[in-house]
């Protein structure tokens, strides 16, 4: 029945003659030869693109209940924030849950008019799409507007297979859930509310050319219609391709050529319309930083770098595997540019004064990567644009004389959940204080970690923090780059404070060794540990940590 309604919804508004939109698909700049094409794509690639914002459309999605709809009343929730920023380029997200559930006025996939509150989610929001599209607009257009006006980049971002929508139940249906789905359930993985090994069962199977082709056709309608200068395959949300993947194995070279042949009718679909429209279209992708595991879910990035089927490739999404040197070596020699993926933190049990979701985190993460060489910072899952990082993460000079915040790890979910053994792909340390999995007995220590620091050749106070359960002071010892630090001061919740001689540290990766002396007892957890350089002992942000570092 909800079904049949959104269908009558639909057609009403397609009879009043509401299409989507293209603000300059008249052809006059069209490009004639491919080569010239490919030409000029490559100097906009070779352009300054510092910070990329990913807005996945939330906004729209949970508009405010009460509030009047405006388009600058949407565009200040999120979008208008970024002016002044140093944010280069919007990628912006119409939802794509469910696969093909589309805030834009689509014909191919499928107008997401539900709201939440229908469904028992997020009872003070509704979804504005029907509202927009009634006033002869969508979510995408407004934005590709917006960025022409204000002089960014714009970028439709796709998520290739969301499944947020696992949670569906016939009896308890879920408002991403799609038509597409609901007749098609021999293309998923499993049957519904099927438990896998590795992936969810509402998970479409990209073995099937019925599903591959839908999701060309996704790309052409929006390249064919939106004044788009870029697409995002955002293969992150989420990492499931396969069925036979999903259930413990490893992807085919059928498959592996299946979803490339993919990848290139998408390359060409943008240069079609790119050449119709006079604006090269940039393809990016976002994907796991380990090649091999990559490849063994689906993913033959490598191949597509060689073949020039993307320009950007984005690393680092729940978790991330590989360090930003290694990461950055794909792009060595090649006509691609290389990201790093700056995910919001999930870490769970964080110690109060060791929290990864705020700004002194967040620069620590962008200078290590520029200093690993990266081309750029991928901002995904920031919903306050007017948040400080955002104007600093763009250049790494401007992080040399910040307050910044390393940890061991910053992201902490496991590699498993989409590839079997995927755990064992891990190059980067895993230690947080977020369950078992991720934190570590002192029995089994003494502990090395890995750990990447950016520039902090200017003058700055070091301090290693260290979160620890059921342990001494007294017994604790830490090093860095083997250089003894000084124990400072103790909480009485577990954090302990050393000082760092701030020679001892360099630019790239640094060793941190942390040892407890003694027998240790089962109760003796190390959770978290932390660098932290401090410049401005104003920072109201880390005011209490600086005073505990300080002893004042």
């Amino acid at each position: 029945m909800r079904f049949n309604i959104l269908r009558l919804i639909k057609i009403t508004l397609l009879s009043f003659g509401v299409i989507c939109f293209s603000s300059c698909n008249s052809g006059e700049n069209s490009y004639k030869s491919i080569e010239k094409y490919r030409e000029l794509r490559t100097e906009k690639l070779n352009k300054p693109r510092t910070v990329i914002h990913n807005n996945d459309g939330c906004d729209v999605l949970y508009f405010p209940i009460n509030e009047k709809y405006t388009v600058k009343n949407l565009l200040d929730k999120r979008t208008a924030g970024l002016i002044g920023t140093g944010v280069s380029t919007i990628s912006f997200c119409p939802t794509a849950s469910g696969f093909g559930n589309f805030t834009y006025n689509t014909k191919v996939g499928e107008v997401l008019l539900r709201h939440g509150y229908q469904f028992g989610i997020n009872n003070n929001a509704r979804n504005i799409t029907a509202e927009m599209i009634a006033e002869g607009t969508d979510p995408l257009q407004v934005n590709v507007e917006f960025a022409r006006e204000n002089g960014f980049e714009i970028f439709w971002s796709n998520r290739m297979n969301d499944t947020h929508d696992s949670s569906h139940r016939n009896d308890k249906p879920h408002f991403l859930w799609t038509k597409f789905k609901e007749d098609n359930p021999q293309y998923l993985f499993g049957s519904i509310g099927e438990r896998l090994p590795n992936g969810h069962w509402s998970s479409l199977d990209f073995a099937h050319k019925v599903v591959r082709n839908r999701c060309i056709q996704f790309f052409k309608e929006v390249c064919d219609n939106y004044d788009i200068d870029g697409v995002e395959l955002d293969f992150f949300r989420h990492f499931e391709l396969f069925k036979t993947v999903g259930n413990g194995g490893v992807a085919s070279q059928e498959q592996l050529d299946m979803l490339t042949d993919m990848v290139t009718q998408i390359r060409k679909v943008t240069e079609e319309a790119g050449m119709k429209r006079g604006n090269p279209i940039l393809v990016l992708t976002r994907v796991p930083t380990s090649p091999e595991y990559a490849k063994n879910a689906g993913v033959d990035i490598e191949r597509w770098i060689d073949e020039g089927l993307v320009d950007i490739v984005v690393g680092s999404g729940y978790f991330r595997l590989d360090f930003w040197e290694n990461f950055a070596k794909l792009g060595e020699d090649k006509d691609v540019k290389i990201y790093a993926g700056l995910s919001e933190s999930r870490t769970k049990n964080e110690h109060p004064l060791l929290v990864r979701q705020q700004n002194s985190v967040f620069r620590a993460r962008a200078a290590a990567a520029w200093e690993a060489g990266l081309d750029g910072m991928y901002s995904f899952n920031e919903y306050n644009s007017r948040v400080k990082y955002l104007s600093e993460i763009c250049s790494p000079d401007k992080l040399k004389n910040t307050n910044n915040l390393y940890f061991v790890t910053y992201r902490d979910y496991r590699a498993s959940k989409y590839l079997k053994e995927g755990n064992s792909y891990f190059n980067t340390p895993r230690l947080s204080p977020t369950s078992h999995e991720t934190y570590k007995n002192f029995n089994k220590g003494p502990f090395n970690f890995d750990i990447e620091i950016g520039d902090e050749s200017s003058n700055a106070d070091v301090y290693a923090a260290i979160y620890a359960d059921g342990v001494s002071s007294d017994d604790l010892n830490l090093k860095i780059n083997g250089s003894v630090a000084k124990y400072v001061i103790a909480t009485d919740d577990g954090l302990y404070i050393f000082k760092v001689d701030p020679t001892a540290l360099e630019a790239g990766i640094n060793k941190l060794f942390i040892e407890k002396e003694g027998k240790s007892e089962e109760n003796q957890l190390l959770k978290d540990a932390a660098i932290f350089f401090c410049r401005d002992k104003d920072d109201l942000e880390m005011r209490e940590l600086i005073a505990l570092c300080i002893n004042k």
